[in-house]
């Protein structure tokens, strides 16, 4: 709890600095306030409409508060200035599984790339393929195997990096 509050502080206090929207996005993301992190990240778009990073942390923001046509919208227009953009692309694919299209879903995860980490290429790939025919689990199911995917290739990858 008291970790927890001083991050809170923390956050606060550096937000009262007024920092840049997309930093402040960040942190309003990394203390769970996604309506704050859109609203910052919109700003952020205002002035660098073709930030890859912003269209998708914006979209991770919309995802979490489960407006998945916002989120789509935003993870399509990264991938649109930057094909293939891993981070667009996965949440693209998690987006599709949550409004029930597995087709494209999977269709998009099966065939994800996230060149310079082979291991969660791997792993994202992988778990995709196993769940496509797994038509019993619920999308949130399929949602937490596909991030628990992402997270283990994360670190697998960050394991070889300091090999």
């Amino acid at each position: 709890m008291t970790k927890t509050l001083s991050l809170i502080f923390i956050a606060f206090t550096i937000l009262a600095c007024a920092p840049a929207p997309k930093h402040a996005g960040n942190l309003s993301m990394t203390v769970k306030d996604y309506r704050a992190a859109a609203a910052y990240y919109e700003e952020a778009l205002q002035q660098n409409p073709d930030s890859v990073i912003v269209l998708t942390n914006l979209g991770r923001a919309y995802y979490n508060l489960a407006e998945y046509d916002k989120a789509k919208q935003k993870f399509t227009a990264a991938t649109q200035i930057q094909p293939g953009y891993p981070q667009a692309v996965f949440y693209l694919g998690l987006t599709a599984l949550i409004q029930n299209d597995r087709a494209a879903g999977f269709g998009i995860l099966t065939n994800f790339r996230y060149p310079g980490k082979p291991q969660v290429t791997r792993s994202v790939t992988n778990m995709a393929r196993q769940l496509t025919d797994n038509t019993e689990s619920s999308p949130d199911y399929l949602i937490d195997r596909m991030a628990q995917a992402w997270t283990e290739g994360m670190a697998l990858d960050k394991q070889s990096d300091f090999r």
